[in-house]
C-alpha cells in the first residue's frame, strides 16, 4: 500500500467518523428540541417561559435536522 492508498483510506474513515457525529449530534439536538417542545408533559410546566421554550425547542429540532442532513451530504458522493 502506496502512501497516496494510505492518506485515501484515512480520508474516508474520518469522513464517515465525521458523518456519524453528525447524526447523532443530529438526533441529541432534537430530543432536546422534542424536550422542550414538550416540557409541560414532563411535570416542568411552570419553569421555563412557554414562549421561549417553544421558540428554544424549535430551534434545537430545526438544527438537530440541519445536523443530520450534514451528516447525510458529506457522506454522499458529490
Amino acid at each position: 500500500m502506496d502512501r497516496n492508498e494510505f492518506e485515501a483510506k484515512k480520508d474516508r474513515q474520518q469522513a464517515k467518523i465525521k458523518s456519524f457525529y453528525n447524526y447523532g449530534m443530529g438526533v441529541l439536538w432534537i430530543g432536546v428540541g422534542i424536550f422542550f417542545l414538550n416540557h409541560t408533559r414532563f411535570g416542568l410546566g411552570g419553569q421555563f417561559d412557554p414562549l421561549l421554550a417553544n421558540i428554544f425547542g424549535g430551534t434545537c429540532v430545526l438544527y438537530g435536522l440541519f445536523r443530520i442532513w450534514r451528516g447525510y451530504k458529506s457522506n454522499s458522493p458529490s
